[in-house]
């Protein structure tokens, strides 16, 4: 038995199982993996089963199909662990039998799998404003400004008064 288990963007954490002989991946409902990410195409790749060894394909998607950062032009099978990028979506590859296959393509690292965030989320979004921390302190300076101009506006309003009274 083999799966997908989504590692990143919308599908992390999810467990998609390869029960087929050839399961479809793309953007079109009509696929058996169904991503919603405008990097994919409609008909991207493919697994396919051969006895005991799982293989990738890449159908000439627009963005391609990587096997642990390296580019699947067309055919590579696939190993346990190995990590698959379909657009922004990236899966691991796990098969009971897969993992005593070798294949020219090495895993990169251990995969570690976490379903916390990826990205700490910040309790407040003050500091990562382009145009700077807001100053809430300012409010004795926004009070004078309104105190000045209401005073010059009094003014002008009694000049105006006194010119209307002198001149009448």
């Amino acid at each position: 038995m083999a799966f997908l288990i989504g590692m990143s963007g919308a599908v992390k954490g999810q467990k998609y199982e390869i029960n087929r002989d050839r399961t479809t991946i793309g953007r079109s409902a009509n696929n058996d993996i169904v991503l919603q990410d405008e990097a994919v195409s409609s008909q991207h790749c493919y697994i396919s089963r051969r006895g005991d060894r799982f293989f990738l394909h890449d159908l000439n998607s627009t963005n391609g199909t990587t096997l642990n950062l390296q580019p699947v032009l067309t055919e590579t099978q696939l190993q346990s662990k190995q990590v698959i990028q379909v657009g922004s979506s990236e899966f691991m590859f796990e098969s009971e039998v897969a993992g005593n296959v070798t294949s020219a393509v090495k895993p990169v690292t251990d995969v570690i799998i976490d379903k916390a965030p990826s990205v700490a989320v910040p309790k407040s979004f003050s500091s990562i404003s382009p145009f700077g921390a807001r100053y809430r302190n300012r409010k004795g300076l926004w009070i004078s400004l309104v105190v000045v101009f209401g005073l010059i506006a009094l003014m002008g309003i009694v000049y105006f008064c006194f010119v209307l009274i002198k001149s009448g």
